[in-house]
Formats: C-alpha cells, sequence, structure tokens
C-alpha cells in the first residue's frame, strides 16, 4: 500500500523563508521646529529636547530647515546619529517665511498631534509630557497654547516700555491669546488637514494667527495650559527691525478681515488695535490743528502720555522721535490694510 503524502508538505519545505522588517511604532506626538541660520543654537536646543521626560519612544523630532545658507542641515543630520529620539531634518526649496516651513513640517511629520517649537526657544523638562497629556484628556480641542516665559534674570515686567534697554524682542505669554503664537503650541494633525495648516500668502507676521483662528471657525475648541512651559530669550533685535514689522501691521488688518473673532479678541476696539493708535491719530490731527488754533495741540496730550520714554533711560532723547516714528509706520500700515481689505481701522 502506498504511503498517503501529506498536502502542500513538500511545497512548504520548498518556499523560501521572508524576513520580516520590523515596524516602527507610530510616534504619538511630532515637535516641529522651524529654524533658519541657528546652527550655532540647535544642538543645546536638541539636547533640551532629549532631556524631556516624555519617553523618547514616544515621539519624534522634524526640523525644517528654511534655507539657511550656514550648516543647519550638516549639523542637524549629525546630531540625528547620536540623539536618543527620532530626528529628521528637511529643507525648504526656497524661503517664503515661517508659514511655508512650519506647513513643511507638519505634513512631513507621522504623528497625529504636533507641537511647534521657535528654534531660540528652550523647553522645560516637562514641557512635552505635559502638553501631550492635556492634548490627550481634551480630544475637542483643536488648539493648545502653553505659556511662554523670559529668563528669570531678564524678566522685563508689565511696566517695561520696548524691553531693556531699547528695541528688544521677547515672548511673555501666560494666558491665552488671539494671536496664537507658534513659539510654543499644539495641534491635532487632522484639524490641520482640515484647514490647510499656516497661511502662507501673509510670508511673516500673523501666520500662525491665521492658523489658530481657522481652527476654531472649524468647530474646534480651544485651550491653554500653564504647565507646558518654555522659555523665550530676550534679543537685541534694533529699530529699523521695529519699523518693518511696524508696517507689516497690515498683515493684522487683513486678519481683521478675514476672521472677525480676531478682530473682537485682539484688538482694543473693533476699530483701533490699541488705544495709542488712535491717541496717535488725535495727536496729528492737534499738531496740524495748531498751526490755525495753537490750543489744538492739547489734542496730543494723550499720546505724549501714554508713549512718552522713561528719563532714566540713558537713550531718552532719541527715543523721543523713534518711538512717534515707530507709532507712524504702524498708523501707514493699518491705513494700507484698510484700503486693500475695505474695512476701517486706525
Amino acid at each position: 500500500m502506498t504511503p498517503t503524502k501529506a498536502v502542500g508538505a513538500d511545497t512548504a519545505k520548498a518556499a523560501p523563508t521572508r524576513k520580516r522588517t520590523p515596524k516602527v511604532p507610530v510616534p504619538e506626538i511630532s515637535i516641529i521646529i522651524p529654524t533658519y541660520q541657528r546652527a550655532d543654537r540647535l544642538p543645546a536646543l536638541l539636547d533640551d529636547v532629549a532631556n524631556q521626560t516624555l519617553d523618547q519612544k514616544r515621539f519624534e523630532v522634524v526640523v525644517v530647515d528654511n534655507c539657511s545658507t550656514d550648516n543647519t542641515s550638516e549639523v542637524v543630520e549629525k546630531l540625528a546619529t547620536t540623539l536618543p529620539f527620532r530626528l529628521r531634518v528637511v529643507r525648504t526649496p526656497v524661503n517664503r517665511g515661517p508659514a511655508a516651513a512650519r506647513n513643511l513640517g507638519w505634513r512631513s511629520a507621522t504623528a497625529p498631534l504636533l507641537a511647534f517649537l521657535d528654534d531660540d526657544c528652550t523647553p522645560e523638562p516637562t514641557w512635552l509630557e505635559t502638553g501631550l497629556a492635556a492634548m490627550l484628556a481634551m480630544p475637542k480641542v483643536g488648539v493648545l497654547q502653553g505659556q511662554t516665559k523670559a529668563p528669570p534674570e531678564e524678566y522685563l515686567g508689565p511696566n517695561c516700555r520696548y524691553g531693556p534697554p531699547n528695541w528688544y524682542v521677547f515672548r511673555i505669554i501666560d494666558k491665552p491669546t488671539a494671536q496664537f503664537e507658534a513659539c510654543n503650541i499644539f495641534y491635532r494633525r487632522e484639524v490641520f488637514e482640515e484647514t490647510g495648516g499656516f497661511d502662507e500668502n501673509l510670508g511673516w507676521w500673523g501666520e500662525d494667527t491665521a492658523a489658530g483662528w481657522r481652527v476654531l471657525e472649524a468647530g474646534w475648541e480651544r485651550a491653554f495650559a500653564e504647565d507646558v512651559i518654555v522659555v523665550h530669550p530676550v534679543e537685541p533685535r534694533g529699530w529699523r527691525w521695529y519699523m518693518k514689522n511696524g508696517l507689516l501691521e497690515r498683515n493684522n488688518i487683513r486678519l481683521a478681515a478675514e476672521h472677525p473673532g480676531f478682530r473682537n479678541e485682539g484688538f482694543w476696539r473693533p476699530w483701533a488695535v490699541r488705544r495709542e493708535d488712535l491717541a496717535f491719530l488725535i495727536g496729528i490731527v492737534g499738531v496740524l490743528g495748531a498751526l490755525r488754533f495753537r490750543p489744538a495741540l492739547l489734542l496730543a496730550l494723550p499720546y505724549i502720555w501714554w508713549q512718552r520714554p522713561s528719563i532714566r533711560k540713558a537713550s531718552f532723547f532719541r527715543l523721543c522721535y523713534q518711538i512717534p516714528a515707530l507709532d507712524a509706520a504702524r498708523a501707514l500700515g493699518h491705513w494700507q490694510g484698510s484700503i486693500e481689505n475695505r474695512i476701517f481701522v486706525i
């Protein structure tokens, strides 16, 4: 009697064995860091990320080199071989401002949650863990702002005018803001897939504000977490930098036209960004009116009082013309934006 052969036995022996590539788990959150000409700062920042209390297997980092002319990409790629978390660098084809860089970053990321961090900030060790926990605990929240501090030794205080000594840039965010500053902010990826992310048409100034309001207008909720902390440095930028950005205030007017919520929450009045802007206009009217009626100069007193520099500053006399010049640039930006967007804002 011929023995029975098991069907498929020979086939099973002959079949080649396939090596299975181990699956890399999808991270829970991606840190997006846009950068430009900061190769010297990135090692310290990424070292701070390595010291986060969140398990390093649960997150990844995407550094977006916004067409730097230094060795930013080379520095990050070298660090990627030594740091204990997943790190990669992507590069924009052309520098079109921070909006395009941030959009490339989140589109290159793989996690369902996104944390945006500026390349000059320092996250506290619990920053990512507390931010992730807050987002997971509030599934209806599409955007979460964290607290941003100035370094303790350089804290400016609520009454400081234009920084120490003059024209310094800093961020102190201790409550929800209408600007949705991207130096320390969390989003859900699905939200950006729905809204498009950061507004690349704005280029510079206001692109992060537009992103936040798009999320709210899509029906998502917002939140603020005071224990999600980064420290923003206090840096000198100079009067000319402030003048340039004063003219860019026209973007604020466009944002007000496109996002009424921003106009209601971010402006002093719907028709004036700050009370000082109204005082500046009234002051100009008073100066011109004084050519025929001298008491009209009294109209300039509110502006002079609110915008006066401290006489204790060594640059007091220089500030006496720099501050009005900056306010004039802001006014030009507001009027240009009003004409372009057909709304009235002073």
